[in-house]
């Protein structure tokens, strides 16, 4: 539908400073994103699109990733004004922010709100019979403590991939 044009530093700050329906999307990991992004740019992060962001038709788009512009292109598909930040973050020159996704959410603080949604869950499964609630709630135990003795805990780094800490 649309093309894709590549925008310098100075050819961005140019677009920032008119204020006028400009949507920044940086398409870096969560925690990439979480160390320094342009102000004002919201995070999706592209290997994560199951599909293309959705975009009033009005509005400019730039892209901010590492280096790439294959997000860039995938939103050109459905959109017409779309840039890409040549060069991505390393190229960019002005005032950065910074925020921390998992402050009030640690990695294990969610660990422990699945279990404990799944140790609930087991909880009507023994009106079924008592062995289908305590065979559930013995196996979520049994995992849990595996997973917490070892420190090769896969519902943690899945986590943790998402940005918590």
């Amino acid at each position: 539908m649309g093309t894709v044009t590549d925008l310098t530093f100075q050819q961005l700050q140019a677009k920032l400073n008119k204020k006028g329906g400009l949507k920044i999307i940086d398409v870096r990991t969560p925690r990439s994103f979480e160390r320094g992004h342009i102000k004002g740019a919201i995070n999706i992060p592209y290997p994560s699109w199951s599909r293309t962001p959705k975009v009033a038709e009005e509005e400019e788009v730039v892209i901010v990733c590492y280096v790439g512009r294959r997000a860039s292109e995938q939103l050109a598909k459905s959109h017409d004004k779309v840039f890409n930040f040549k060069g991505g973050m390393a190229q960019w020159q002005g005032e950065i922010e910074t925020e921390t996704i998992g402050s009030k959410w640690s990695a294990e603080r969610i660990y422990n709100l699945v279990l404990g949604f799944l140790l609930l869950l087991s909880l009507p499964l023994s009106f079924l019979g008592p062995w289908w609630g305590t065979g559930f709630s013995s196996f979520i135990a049994i995992g849990a403590i595996l997973f917490g003795v070892t420190n090769n805990n896969p519902i943690t780094r899945i986590i943790r991939s998402y940005g918590f800490k």
